[in-house]
C-alpha cells in the first residue's frame, strides 16, 4: 500500500497565501524524505480558505526543486474549456523535465458550479470536453505531431514541444465519484483516483469492482495503459492518540464534510451528477465526526495503529495507494502528522518503503 498526501493550500485565519505556500513547500520536503509515494494539489478557484491552489503548474515547479523521490501528480487538471490540452501537455512536459521523471497527471470534470460558471462551461457540457481533451492528450503522448478534429477542439497540425517519449509518458488518472466513471476508466485503461463522497465502504467497494472489472477487456486510450486504484482521502491526520488527533482535525473535518454537503446537494439536482442522490442520506450526520471517523473512507483521523488497521484493510478492498489530504490545521500540526505517518505508519504498509539517507 502506498501512502500519498494531498494538499490544496487551506489558510487558518491570519494567514497569508504566501505563507501557506512556503509552509506547504516544507511539508512535501519532509514528506518526501520519509517514504510518501506521491504529492499533489487540486486546481481550485473562487473558493477560499479551503481551496487557494489556482496555478498549481507553478506551485508544482517550485516543489520540484526542494524534493528528489516523491511523484509529483497533478491531482487534478481539469480538462474543459479554460484549460486547453495543448497547454496541458506542455505544462507537464516541462513539469517532468525539471522534477527528473516524475510528473503524473490526474485528469477530472468539475463538479464546482460556481467554476463552471464563471468560466462558462454548462454542467451538461463537460462529459463532451473532457472527452475530446482525452483524446488531444493521447495523441500528444504518442507523437510530437498533432493534429486533431473533435467536437470540442479543431487543431490543425502542430509540433508540439517540449515533447514526451511514448513508451515512457506519464502515468494518467482520473479523479472518480460514481461507479459509471470508475468503470469508464477501467475501459480507457487509465487510472482511476476515488472520491466516494462519504459514501462509506460499501459504495467504495462497488466502485474498485466496477473498476477492477472493467479493465481487462477495455482499450488503451494513452499509449501507455495505467491500472492503478487509488483512494482519495479527504480528510486526514495522525496524532500520537485518537483522541488527540480528533481535537486537532476535529474542525476542518467537519467544515470539509459541510462544504461537500453544501457543493453536492445542489449538484445532485442536475441530469448529470445523478449518482448524487444519496448524498442526501449524510445530511442528518453533519456535525457528528464519529460517524465520519467509522463510517466513511474519506476521513481517516486517528492514531498510527488507526490508520495501519484502516490502510490495510483499504488494500485489502483493491485499493493501491491513498491520497491523504493533511491541511486545514496548523503547520507545525502538519508536519507532526506527517512525521507520524511516515516513520510508524509507512513502514508498517509499504513493503518498498525507504527513508532518504540524510
Amino acid at each position: 500500500m502506498k501512502v500519498g498526501i494531498l494538499q490544496e493550500g487551506e489558510v487558518m485565519p491570519g494567514m497569508s497565501y504566501a505563507q501557506r505556500y512556503r509552509d506547504i513547500i516544507e511539508e512535501v520536503a519532509l514528506a518526501d524524505k520519509l517514504g510518501f509515494s506521491t504529492w499533489g494539489t487540486s486546481e481550485q478557484h473562487f473558493s477560499p480558505p479551503r481551496f487557494t491552489v489556482s496555478a498549481p503548474e507553478v506551485l508544482y515547479a517550485a516543489v520540484s526543486q526542494h524534493t528528489k523521490r516523491i511523484k509529483l501528480r497533478v491531482m487534478c487538471s481539469v480538462l474543459l474549456k479554460w484549460n486547453h490540452p495543448i497547454l496541458v501537455a506542455e505544462r507537464l512536459a516541462t513539469l517532468n523535465i525539471v522534477s527528473n521523471g516524475r510528473a503524473e497527471i490526474g485528469t477530472a470534470r468539475s463538479n464546482n458550479l460556481t467554476t463552471l460558471g464563471a468560466f462558462g462551461v454548462k454542467p451538461n457540457e463537460t462529459a463532451e470536453q473532457w472527452n475530446d481533451s482525452m483524446e488531444v492528450l493521447a495523441k500528444i503522448f504518442a507523437s510530437d505531431q498533432l493534429e486533431h478534429d473533435g467536437p470540442v477542439w479543431k487543431i490543425p497540425q502542430r509540433t508540439i514541444v517540449p515533447s514526451f517519449d511514448k513508451d515512457t509518458h506519464p502515468p494518467v488518472s482520473v479523479a472518480a465519484s460514481s461507479v459509471k466513471t470508475h468503470a469508464s476508466a477501467g475501459q480507457m485503461q487509465i487510472g482511476a483516483m476515488c472520491f466516494e463522497n462519504y459514501f462509506g465502504f460499501d459504495y467504495l467497494q462497488e466502485c474498485i469492482n466496477g473498476y477492477r472489472n472493467a479493465f481487462p477487456t477495455g482499450r488503451n486510450l494513452m499509449p501507455n495503459p495505467n491500472s492503478y486504484m487509488g483512494l482519495y482521502v479527504a480528510t486526514s491526520f495522525c496524532g500520537p492518540t485518537r483522541a488527540e488527533a480528533a481535537r486537532v482535525a476535529r474542525d476542518v473535518a467537519l467544515g470539509y464534510f459541510k462544504f461537500i454537503l453544501d457543493l453536492y446537494v445542489p449538484l445532485s439536482k442536475n441530469p448529470s451528477y445523478e449518482y448524487l442522490e444519496r448524498i442526501q442520506v449524510l445530511e442528518a450526520n453533519e456535525t457528528n465526526l464519529d460517524f465520519l471517523m467509522t463510517e466513511t473512507p474519506s476521513v481517516l483521523i486517528g492514531s498510527p495503529a488507526d490508520f495501519i488497521e484502516r490502510l490495510r484493510k483499504l488494500e485489502a478492498m483493491g485499493i493501491d495507494e491513498v491520497l491523504l489530504r493533511i491541511d486545514g490545521v496548523p503547520h507545525e500540526e502538519i508536519m507532526k502528522s506527517i512525521h507520524l505517518i511516515g516513520t510508524e505508519v509507512i513502514p508498517a504498509v509499504d513493503r518498498d518503503h525507504k527513508i532518504a539517507a540524510e
